[in-house]
């Protein structure tokens, strides 16, 4: 009788080949069950939450414009009539999504402005329900009165369809105006969102799953193959054909490669998750100028470019921005200045493509010819258009061990830039609506807000780099008289003209702000000492010179200024400015149309 007696084979007496298949099946099906178990929820919830708060943000960003328009109304230069109906004017085109827009009721549950359907401004809907029954409006009412802002979910229909559908909006309450300010999301569209990341996320795992165990298959073919032809010579030889000795020997090592394959992946899951932690974190960033400072230090600081330098494009000026390190730290520059006034100068920029020296010497005419450095330029393209230049500098060492360094580095920046694409473009609509909050919208010069905002800034900026900071307060002489005798329309037309004058004979890099009412204030940044009364004296006889054209006929003015310097004067940046006031006054009481710089005996007691 044949006894037949069957075993498990362990893994020590598996084929090399069974080995990586099973290891690599394994691997796979874990890290499908991970992504499909974890990851795909997480970044559904994610989304579901990124998509709440953005709502939140564009709205909360929008609503600081009513400060704008209750300064104006405080310093008596609009109506509250006048300021609501401008206000209104202003967000009714403002669009952050295809189907998202901003609305206004006021606390009687009437519509005041909505740009999708006009037919309801003017009418009471305090009784308006939605599908579901819910008086939706009187909800917008309860949640402003009881905590200022909130969530309000319902069923409404979008532009040019008839059937509801469920939305979300974020409403918050201005209370010295009675008007709700809202806007929203509809649900579907966010789901429509998410399902394309699902199907993006099952396509990358079927094709990350068939492509690993393709390349098992391969690299066990690779091994096995030469193994097969070692054993088919050892089995010649045991069997008696050709004519090798007894003596001869075949040294046989194992080469399984499975060690060294897992730890290159998990070099590469370490790869993803470092860029999947980056991405959260410049998601949660305040500001898309947030964003470029932590690319600029990932850039320099982890993965060991030498230097490092971000331009953002600002399409409506055709300008360059230095953003990384810092807007006001131009003096290390590599690049011709004028880059920074015209953007279509920078070959990267207008080209879309990677400029490099490295490559072919001088193939950029921007790039100073003294420098000592290759130049490796990368576009950042959102939409097809030219968003930011990353200039990164390494010094002209072409051995093939720095060579191959510095391509490792730049492929690891260009890993985090294409990461950081969608934020980035994220960042950008919300930064235009930050933007805005910050620019006067009669003149179309930054306001005092900007100078808030930025002090510290341009403080640390000149300090670093030993410079001075020349301070004009300029104030139009007799403004109160053009308003009496021409109408406010006049005094406007008068203080635009006079800001554009005003700015135009100061330099791109200097800073011109509305102060307020008819009040200029010029910061000159990176000056000599006694500059600035100089460049005092230059507007104020450019002013005199402008002959302003009324409907009425044409009229001229004067306009005073007092000047202070930082930190030759005094060690804050705001007391300066308050320096450049009093020698401000001085200039009023000494017959106006003149330049008076600060002086020590000018602040007394009284005025502090």
């Amino acid at each position: 009788m044949v006894h037949i007696t069957k075993r498990i084979l362990t893994f020590s007496e598996w084929q090399i080949l069974s080995k990586i298949m099973a290891i690599s099946i394994i691997s796979v099906a874990l890290l499908i069950l991970v992504i499909l178990g974890y990851f795909m929820p997480l970044a559904e919830q994610k989304m579901l939450a990124g998509k709440k708060e953005g709502l939140k943000n564009v709205v909360d960003t929008t609503y600081g414009m009513f400060q704008e328009y209750a300064d104006l109304i405080r310093e008596g230069k609009i109506s509250k009539a006048e300021a609501k109906k401008q206000f209104a004017r202003r967000i009714r085109p403002l669009r952050f999504s295809e189907n998202s827009y901003f609305w206004i009721n006021d606390m009687d549950s009437t519509m005041v402005m909505h740009p999708i359907m006009p037919e309801l401004e003017g009418l009471n809907l305090n009784d308006r329900k939605d599908s579901r029954g819910n008086l939706l409006f009187q909800d917008f009412l309860r949640i402003s009165k009881a905590h200022g802002a909130g969530y309000v979910d319902y069923m409404w229909a979008k532009a040019g369809k008839e059937k509801p559908v469920p939305k979300l909006s974020y409403v918050r309450l201005y209370e010295p105006w009675g008007w709700i300010l809202g806007s929203g999301i509809y649900i579907d569209d966010v789901y429509e969102d998410i399902n394309q990341l699902r199907l993006f996320l099952l396509t990358s795992v079927a094709l990350f799953a068939t492509l690993t165990i393709t390349l098992a298959v391969f690299i066990g073919t690779g091994i096995t193959r030469p193994l097969k032809k070692v054993i088919s010579g050892l089995q010649d030889i045991a069997g008696g054909k050709g004519r090798a000795g007894l003596t001869k020997r075949i040294a046989i090592t194992s080469i399984d490669e499975i060690g060294l394959l897992s730890t290159e992946f998990n070099s590469l899951m370490d790869a993803i998750n470092s860029l999947a932690v980056f991405k959260n974190v410049i998601e949660e960033d305040d500001s898309l100028d947030e964003v470029y400072q932590r690319l600029g230090d990932l850039f320099t600081q982890m993965i060991g470019i030498p230097r490092c330098f971000i331009f953002q494009v600002i399409s409506s000026k055709s300008k360059l921005e230095l953003t990384y390190p810092g807007r006001f730290d131009q003096e290390g520059m590599m690049c011709n200045q004028l880059i920074l006034d015209d953007n279509t100068l920078c070959k990267a920029k207008r080209t879309g493509h990677v400029i490099t020296s490295t490559r072919f010497p001088a193939i950029c005419r921007q790039f100073k010819p003294e420098a000592k450095e290759h130049h490796y330029c990368i576009p950042i393209m959102v939409g097809g258009a030219t968003v930011a230049v990353v200039q990164c500098l390494f010094p002209k060492q072409d051995s093939q061990t720095e060579v191959k360094a510095r391509e490792t580095k730049l492929f690891k920046a260009e890993q985090y830039i294409n990461e950081s694409l969608a934020v980035i473009e994220t960042k950008r609509l919300m930064n235009s609506l930050k933007d805005a909050a910050l620019i006067d919208p009669l003149t179309g010069l930054y306001n005092r807000r900007y100078l808030q905002e930025y002090t510290e800034k341009i403080v640390a900026g000149v300090l670093r780099r030993g410079k001075s900071i020349g301070l004009i307060m300029c104030d139009l002489d007799y403004f109160k008289q053009v308003n009496d005798t021409y109408g406010h329309h006049a005094g406007d037309l008068v203080l635009k003209e006079t800001a554009r004058t005003i700015a135009q004979n100061v330099r791109d890099s200097d800073i011109v702000i509305r102060f307020g009412g008819e009040e200029f204030l010029v910061v000159l940044l990176d000056i000599n000492d006694g500059e600035s009364i100089d460049i005092a004296e230059k507007i104020r006889l450019k002013v005199q010179q402008v002959k302003f054209k009324l409907p009425d006929g044409v009229i001229q003015k004067t306009i005073s200024l007092g000047a202070s310097e930082f930190p030759k004067d005094t060690d804050t940046l705001w007391s300066c400015i308050k320096y450049a006031d009093v020698a401000l006054y001085r200039a009023k009481e000494e017959g106006r149309n003149r330049c008076v710089r600060f002086l020590t005996e000018m602040w007394t007691e009284d005025q502090i």
